[in-house]
């Protein structure tokens, strides 16, 4: 199910998005900082996904599930060529490794080098992302700050 959003709505919509990513992406720090890897990779996924979200969100869509979310990406986004398919597997990456993370306790634990991984690749598609969100840097440039601390950290 997909509610569609009115173009006045849509700025609200789109800055409490970007906001609910940078909490995550530093949640993210947070637990990368404590060696809490699992973690790391759940707060990646909502990270990425609350801007996803928010490229919707500009398209007026506001899709109401995980799925829908990653199935809107697909169809707006990748489909079109507008994004690389690589935006859509990270996507589906995150969403893997975060559903084991937060629900298989017999799941092996991930480590330094996992997370590693996937930051990575989240902080090279970040910005494409932001570049297309567009006008919202009050908002974006927060999320790009935490993205890049992010980044630095992995260097340590």
């Amino acid at each position: 199910m997909v509610k569609e959003i009115e173009k006045e709505e849509r700025k609200g919509y789109i800055t409490g998005a970007l906001n609910l990513s940078k909490e995550k992406i530093e949640g993210a720090i947070d637990a990368y900082r404590r060696g809490n890897y699992g973690q790391v990779l759940s707060s990646l996924y909502y990270g990425y996904f609350h801007l996803i979200k928010a490229l919707l969100y500009q398209k007026g869509f506001d899709p109401k599930s995980h799925e829908g979310v990653y199935s809107m990406l697909n169809l707006h986004f990748i489909k079109p060529g507008t994004l690389d398919k690589k935006y859509s597997r990270l996507f589906e990456h995150l969403h893997k490794a975060r559903e084991i993370a937060d629900y298989n306790p017999l799941a092996p634990k991930y480590d330094r080098g996992d997370a590693s991984g996937y930051i990575q690749t989240f902080s090279e598609v970040v910005p494409g992302i932001i570049k297309m969100i567009g006008n919202y840097d009050k908002y974006s440039i927060p999320v790009s700050r935490s993205v890049e601390e992010l980044r630095l950290l992995i260097q340590q």
